[in-house]
C-alpha cells in the first residue's frame, strides 16, 4: 500500500518535471518538481511508519514476548531432546517432552514421545496413558474410534475422575454412537466444578444429550442395573447433619469449600450423589436425594447401604486431598432412621 501510494503521488511529478521545456526559467520548476518528488518519497513512509505505531492496536510487546518465549521452548526442548538421548529410560523426561510437544502443535512427535513414556511405565501410569491419548486425537481425530479412545477408557478405569479423561473419553463415546456413556461422563466432569466458560459448554452438551436420549427413548436410569441391586425407591434420600468439631474449627481459616456426597461402600467409582456448599454454613443441615447424582444410572436408589462423607477441601478440588477436613458417617436404607449426623473432625494424612 506504502509503494501504490508513492507512485500515485510522485510519478505525476516525476512526469510532468520531464515533459517541461529546457528553458532557464522552466529548469527551476523541473528541479522544484524533483525535490517535491524526493520529499514525498521520503517523508511519506516516515509519516506512515510513525502513524501506525501510534494508532495500531497491534501488541508489538507480545509478539515480542510471544517469540522470545517460543525460542526459549526450542531451546529446552532440544536440551531435554539430549538428555534422553544419553538417559532413554527417563520416564519424567518423556512426560515433559511429550506434553512440550503438545504445547508446540507437535503432535505427530508427541505421540512418539508419550509412546516411550507408556513402554516404559508399561501402559500403568494414567498420566502417560491420557497424555498418549491426547496426542494421537490430535494428530487423527478418528484415532478416538480406535487405540486413543481405548487409553482414555483405560485411564477412566485407573482414575475415574480425572478431567481431561473423561472430556476425551466423552467425545469418544459420542463419536462411537454411546450417547449415554458421552452424556455421563461429561456430567462426571461438570460435577468437578471446570471455570464458568466451560461449564456453560457442558451444560448445553449435557441437556442435548438428555434430549436425544429422551427423544430415542433411553432417557432415565440405566437398563443395565445390576442385578443384586434393590429396586429404585422413588424419592429415596437422606437426612443429613453436618457440623464442625470445635478442635478443628480454630484451624479452619477463610472461607472453605464443603463437599457432601454419598459412596457405594462395597465399590469404587465416582459418588453417588454429591452436594456442594461451604464452610460459613456450618453448621448445617441438607438432603441428599437420586436428584443429587452424577450419573443417572449410579444413585442412592440402586444400592443398600451409603457411606456418607463431609469434607472441607483446603485446595478447592473435589477429590480429596491430604490436608483436608472431614468427617464420615454409615447409613442403612430400610434399617437407619432420623438424621444422619456427621461430625467434621478428622484430617486427610
Amino acid at each position: 500500500m506504502l509503494v501504490a501510494a508513492l507512485l500515485w503521488m510522485v510519478l505525476p511529478l516525476v512526469r510532468s518535471a520531464k515533459s517541461t521545456a529546457d528553458s532557464a526559467e522552466l529548469a527551476s520548476y523541473r528541479s522544484e518538481r524533483r525535490f517535491s518528488g524526493l520529499a514525498v518519497a521520503l517523508l511519506v513512509p516516515v509519516l506512515a511508519i510513525v502513524m501506525y505505531a501510534g494508532l495500531s492496536n497491534w501488541d508489538w510487546k507480545a509478539v515480542q514476548v510471544e517469540t522470545t518465549q517460543a525460542a526459549n521452548m526450542e531451546q529446552a526442548v532440544t536440551g531435554l531432546e539430549e538428555k534422553l538421548k544419553q538417559n532413554p529410560d527417563n520416564l519424567d523426561g518423556w512426560i515433559m517432552l511429550g506434553r512440550s510437544y503438545v504445547a508446540m502443535g507437535r503432535y505427530p512427535r508427541a505421540a512418539d514421545a508419550f509412546q516411550q513414556a507408556y513402554d516404559l511405565s508399561k501402559g500403568q501410569n494414567v498420566e502417560v496413558l491420557v497424555g498418549l491419548g491426547e496426542a494421537l486425537a490430535l494428530t487423527d481425530e478418528a484415532s478416538l474410534n480406535g487405540r486413543a479412545g481405548q487409553l482414555f477408557d483405560q485411564a477412566l478405569t485407573m482414575a475415574p475422575n480425572h478431567p481431561k479423561a473423561l472430556w476425551y473419553g466423552g467425545v469418544a463415546a459420542l463419536r462411537s454412537g454411546n450417547l449415554r456413556l458421552g452424556r455421563d461422563r461429561l456430567q462426571m466432569l461438570m460435577a468437578q466444578n471446570p471455570p464458568e466458560e466451560i461449564r456453560g459448554v457442558l451444560a448445553r452438551q449435557i441437556q442435548d444429550l438428555d434430549e436425544q436420549l429422551a427423544a430415542s427413548g433411553e432417557g432415565g436410569a440405566s437398563a443395565a442395573q445390576p442385578s443384586a441391586a434393590p429396586a429404585a425407591g422413588p424419592g429415596r434420600a437422606i437426612q443429613v447433619s453436618v457440623a464442625l468439631s470445635p478442635q478443628l474449627r480454630p484451624q479452619v481459616s477463610g472461607t472453605l469449600p464443603l463437599f457432601i456426597l454419598a459412596r457405594d461402600p462395597s465399590a469404587g467409582g465416582p459418588p453417588l450423589a454429591v452436594q456442594r456448599h461451604s464452610s460459613d454454613s456450618l453448621p448445617l443441615n441438607v438432603t441428599l436425594s437420586e436428584r443429587d447424582a452424577m450419573i443417572p444410572s449410579r444413585s442412592i436408589a440402586t444400592v443398600p447401604k451409603v457411606v456418607v462423607v463431609a469434607r472441607l477441601s483446603r485446595s478447592g478440588a473435589p477429590q480429596q486431598q491430604s490436608g483436608d477436613y472431614y468427617g464420615e458417617a454409615e447409613y442403612e436404607f430400610g434399617k437407619s432412621s432420623g438424621p444422619l449426623a456427621i461430625i467434621i473432625d478428622r484430617v486427610v494424612p
